[in-house]
């Protein structure tokens, strides 16, 4: 079975173990990412695993949203999305992921060769009330 088949079972049948073991063998972040935004039941911490293996920033931080949400340990995808070096990502996470390490962040995104980065993070990070 392919992932848009997958996809499809997912809408009209729900969570399903069997279903959940499927994505996971299948290593697709996006998959994984969909499969965890769909249903509250999908094991996260395993969902994670996919996630981090791929090595996709973007789906990291989307993953890290519903992860934080849910009341999980973001640490890995912090982690991953720091080590990207991708400053709008940085910057997106510190400001929206609960419980996202904002001085860990801060730390990084003042160490990004781009200056707007650090200019955008203290603007954020002030409309969001944390300076």
């Amino acid at each position: 079975m392919n992932a848009v088949e997958l996809l499809r079972l997912i809408k009209t049948q729900g969570f399903d173990v069997k279903l959940q073991e499927q994505v996971i063998s299948l290593a697709d972040a996006e998959l994984a990412y969909r499969f965890a935004h769909d249903l509250l039941e999908a094991d996260l911490e395993r969902l994670e695993l996919v996630i981090v293996a791929a090595q996709i920033p973007r789906i990291a931080y989307e993953f890290a949203l519903i992860k934080a949400a849910r009341g999980g340990n973001i640490k890995k995808l912090q982690d991953m999305i720091i080590h990207s070096a991708d400053g709008g990502l940085m910057l997106l996470f510190a400001a929206d992921v609960e419980g996202a390490d904002i001085e860990l962040f801060e730390e990084a995104i003042r160490c990004h060769p781009e200056a707007k980065f650090s200019q955008l993070f203290e603007a954020e990070m002030r409309q969001k009330g944390f300076y």
